[in-house]
């Protein structure tokens, strides 16, 4: 059984794009309700310290209490942040995968793979390029022997 987690490049590349979206907020807040100091603050607050949050304590927990278990016979992805869930799906079910490779995803590590199988589908998220593809070649060689 080989064992995958998502990448820390992922979280530095998601907590970036939450920094540059509540700078985004601060700045069209500032430029559009200058006149409105109260509700200006309150959109500025609630956006930072959503960010913060997300940023600082949600999504570390999420990627490290995330896991995909690859063997011969099945898949399993253990994930969750407040709540937790264990998917699993054994591999002569699956239909088809989707492989999605973002520009850059070697800095981003922004990389999914989607297994599609009868009735149910598994996210794979966050994964180096690497290993992304490892996976894809590896599912896709068995639904290749399979038929």
């Amino acid at each position: 059984m080989k064992r995958y987690v998502p990448s820390r490049k992922a979280l530095n590349s998601i907590r970036i794009i939450i920094f540059v979206l509540a700078a985004a907020v601060t700045a069209i807040s500032h430029i559009f309700l200058k006149d409105h100091n109260i509700i200006m603050w309150i959109i500025i607050c609630i956006c930072w310290g959503t960010a913060i949050l997300y940023g600082v304590f949600f999504l570390p927990v999420y990627f490290r209490n995330t896991v995909y278990n690859i063997s011969e016979s099945d898949l399993r992805k253990k994930t969750g942040m407040i709540f937790f869930s264990n998917q699993f799906m054994k591999i002569r079910a699956i239909q088809y995968i989707s492989t999605i490779i973002t520009p850059f995803s070697k800095l981003t590590a922004l990389n999914f793979i989607i297994v599609n199988a009868w009735g149910g589908r598994m996210i794979f998220c966050f994964l180096n390029r690497d290993e992304a593809l490892e996976i894809s070649s590896h599912l896709n060689e068995f639904a290749k022997n399979k038929m």
